[in-house]
């Protein structure tokens, strides 16, 4: 609890200095001469200030602090510690693309303890959505066009993008049977590490880090590979965390209402429960899972208390979050083993937002 409180002490004052710059993010991004046009950046100031700022900012602050660690003493200037948070912006830019995405794919109402956006506007909602991932192209372009890292840069957000919409895609296609039925025959722990590598492990974990890596000028390939093998490990602690917290979190703490079981998701809870689940028991998950009714999804909940989720969980997390530190301690002495310790610690927190 003590070290909870610390990291939350310490991630508050990184965000208070991310959001110094934040007015100064908006206004690049919605000033534009072209009088034709000033009825979009105004619409484009509320689409960003209701959809970015909001969150727990996992991964801006992870960027800054990894770019921190990084980065030689000489290329810490005031200059370049700005043009990481700029860099963290940008994350957070496309954390709000994944968001409001995958807020209209939920059909969820709540998020950050707010109306979701499409809940709030409606289905114009997915013209924001591109709106909003011009804004990071336009960011990049504009403070790091003339440094050496800006093609790579670049490189790097279109690459985990795009693992992160394949990862969206599968976890859609795995998740809904258009016949309304559950995939219980696809719904197995080897498919459901792939749909958490690819939706959330590359573009929460690996790609804030890999961007630091780049801007502090750390071009060497199995350096990249050996901080990405432990950030996916970390991404999926983090993503199983995410799915126990939906099913058993508080919407007032993790700030968004649970819809992983009418919606008929591949989540952790209910791969592992048909893994333990007698004939009977799964015969009620297949009736009842993916329906949108709330006694339906009390008797899968009450499935997952019979066969002990809860208790399960709990072991699982301590079992990996041991195994991961053991792991850290034998990283590569080029890179920060704290940063990955911070990362762990955060990602397990029992307390702050889940995103």
């Amino acid at each position: 609890m003590i070290y909870d409180n610390i990291l939350i002490h310490w991630s508050k004052m990184k965000v208070i200095k991310l959001m110094t710059i934040w007015p100064d993010i908006v206004r690049e991004l919605t000033e534009n001469n072209d009088q034709e046009l000033q009825h979009v950046n105004k619409w484009k100031t509320k689409v960003l200030e209701y959809n970015v700022p909001k969150g727990g900012r996992r991964r801006s602050i992870s960027l800054v602090v990894a770019y921190k660690l990084l980065a030689s003493q000489d290329q810490l200037t005031e200059e370049n510690i700005r043009l990481a948070r700029i860099l963290a912006w940008c994350m957070e830019i496309l954390q709000a693309v994944y968001i409001v995405m995958d807020d209209i794919v939920d059909h969820t109402d709540m998020r950050r303890n707010q109306p979701t956006w499409h809940v709030k506007i409606g289905l114009s909602a997915v013209n924001d959505i591109l709106l909003m991932e011009t804004c990071i192209y336009d960011l990049v372009k504009k403070y790091f066009k003339s440094k050496d890292c800006f093609e790579d840069i670049l490189n790097l957000f279109s690459k985990y993008h795009k693992k992160t919409v394949q990862g969206e895609c599968l976890d859609i296609l795995i998740s809904t049977d258009w016949e309304k039925k559950s995939n219980f025959d696809l719904f197995s722990m080897d498919q459901y590490d792939t749909i958490v590598k690819y939706k959330t492990s590359y573009y929460s974990f690996v790609l804030p880090f890999t961007l630091a890596m780049r801007f502090a000028g750390i071009t060497e390939s199995e350096i990249y590979k050996q901080a990405e093998n432990i950030l996916l490990k970390i991404g999926h602690l983090f993503q199983v965390r995410d799915d126990y917290l939906d099913c058993y979190g508080k919407r007032e703490v993790i700030g968004k209402s649970g819809t992983d079981i009418q919606e008929g998701k591949c989540s952790w809870p209910i791969v592992v429960a048909l893994q333990r689940a007698t004939t009977e028991q799964k015969k009620i998950l297949k009736e009842c899972y993916g329906v949108a009714d709330e006694e339906k999804i009390k008797r899968v909940k009450q499935i997952y208390e019979e066969i002990g989720v809860s208790n399960i969980y709990s072991d699982y997390e301590e079992e990996t979050h041991n195994l991961l530190n053991a792991y850290i301690q034998q990283l590569s002495s080029k890179l920060p083993t704290e940063y990955f310790s911070y990362l762990l610690a955060t990602s397990c927190s029992k307390v702050g937002r889940k995103d």
